[in-house]
């Protein structure tokens, strides 16, 4: 048998696999269900390679680990294959989005540079392949950091920090320790970290390498001042005049900040980052606006997974507005929603696994909570009272989704679909 294990048959597994197979290196799959791909078992001369989805709790891992075979993460194992420089993205939100950024700037500015990672395409299924003049644009997910102990990008990027995934990793603690493996191990190059999150700018203090700071408001070495991007250092200082920052909701400021300070430490002019992002469009699923109908806008934030993104969500409408939450449960707590739920929130509707939590939870608050049967009756319901006065219904679901989706994608365009069934009616009446 041999002594390399691909633990997890999922996307990610098959591509270590492939990889390790233009290496010349034989290895066998495992995962709980199936157990060995033919006969073997776990040795001290092992090495198990994971996929992100397996959590620390899985009992092959335990296996592993109590005859002290050798376990890597994907991410840890490609590293050292990759020629090219590394930036390296994670944070509770706003991953994909600042990835997405990075890489539209690196492209306009004429880098060659790929996006892998995170929910979209694996680490080991290109490393092999990037030349030493390319950028690696990654976004790294607590699962796929847990197990780093020796990851060193060229820049690392820290959006936020907030409770997530909390079943998987079993502790809040266990999540945060995952998240700063980002840097944690950064031997030269930029760190870069959010000053306007108190917990990332406290874990900045553990970083070796040079760490920069970036911020919404406040004076950093990268700053929005509400005309002007400013990137400033002990040497110099650039004042880019950025109208269409204004234009981004807030944590989409943060992110382009963060995105503009990434390109800038691998060699992109200030100007030139800044003004890339005006051709920038965000990815679906993140506060898009659907339509609006009859005075009523339909927005999609079905990517709002946790309660820190919805908190985010929420701070950017003034206008009345019915909320959508509910979903498959991660262990949070959803009293930081209505802790400080805005005044501009008139209606309130949960749905799925969460529904009944999520009611409890909002009436030690003092808020009522409606529960619906399916997201089709939520958006219907929103609708009928939020058109009286005009406003925007608003599912932002703080849960992830699969309690009766494949993932966020397909609940968001559920949503979208639901929406256009409600125009057609309108249109008719």
């Amino acid at each position: 048998m041999s002594d390399i294990i691909v633990y997890g048959r999922g996307k990610t597994g098959q591509s270590i696999m492939q990889m390790l197979q233009k290496l010349h290196k034989s290895a066998v799959f495992y995962d709980d269900v199936n157990g060995f791909d033919g006969k073997g078992d776990f040795t001290s001369k092992s090495v198990v390679l994971l996929s992100p989805g397996v959590p620390p709790s899985a009992r092959g891992l335990t296996k592993a680990r109590s005859v002290v075979a050798k376990v890597v993460s994907e991410l840890e194992f490609c590293f050292p294959l990759c020629k090219g420089k590394t930036i390296s993205v994670t944070g509770t939100n706003g991953k994909t989005t600042t990835c997405e950024m990075i890489y539209h700037i690196l492209r306009q500015s004429g880098a060659k540079t790929r996006l892998l990672g995170n929910g979209g395409v694996p680490f080991s299924s290109q490393v092999l392949d990037v030349a030493e003049n390319e950028t690696v644009v990654l976004e790294s997910s607590s699962f796929q950091l847990a197990q780093c102990k020796g990851f060193s990008p060229f820049v690392s990027v820290f959006t936020n920090l907030a409770p997530d995934h909390l079943f998987w990793h079993g502790s809040y603690e266990a999540y945060r320790q995952a998240k700063q493996n980002n840097f944690l191990f950064q031997q030269n190059g930029f760190a870069l970290f959010n000053l306007d999150d108190p917990e990332v700018t406290a874990l900045s203090q553990k970083c070796g390498c040079r760490s920069l700071f970036y911020s919404t408001g406040r004076q950093a070495n990268c700053y929005f001042d509400g005309k002007r991007v400013v990137l400033r250092d002990e040497k110099r200082q650039a004042a880019i005049e950025a109208p269409h920052f204004a234009e981004f909701a807030p944590h989409n400021q943060s992110n382009a900040l963060a995105a503009v300070l990434a390109c800038c430490c691998v060699g992109v002019s200030p100007s030139k980052a800044v003004e890339s992002l005006r051709s920038f469009r965000t990815p679906p699923h993140r506060l898009q606006t659907v339509d609006n109908i009859d005075g009523v806008t339909f927005v999609d934030d079905s990517k709002a997974t946790n309660v820190h993104a919805t908190v985010s969500a929420l701070k950017c409408f003034e206008k009345e507005l019915a909320l959508i939450l509910g979903g498959s449960d991660k262990g949070e707590d959803y009293g930081n929603i209505f802790g400080t739920l805005p005044h501009n929130v008139k209606f309130v509707v949960a749905v799925g696994q969460t529904a009944q939590a999520i009611k409890n939870c909002a009436s030690k608050f003092g808020v009522k909570v409606t529960i619906q049967s399916d997201i089709k009756q939520a958006v219907r319901q929103c609708f009928e009272i939020v058109r009286k006065t005009g406003g925007v219904v608003l599912m932002s679901n703080a849960c992830a989704s699969f309690d009766s989706f494949d993932g966020f994608e397909q609940r968001g365009n559920y949503f979208c679909e639901v929406v256009k069934e409600i125009k057609r009616e309108n249109q008719k009446n």
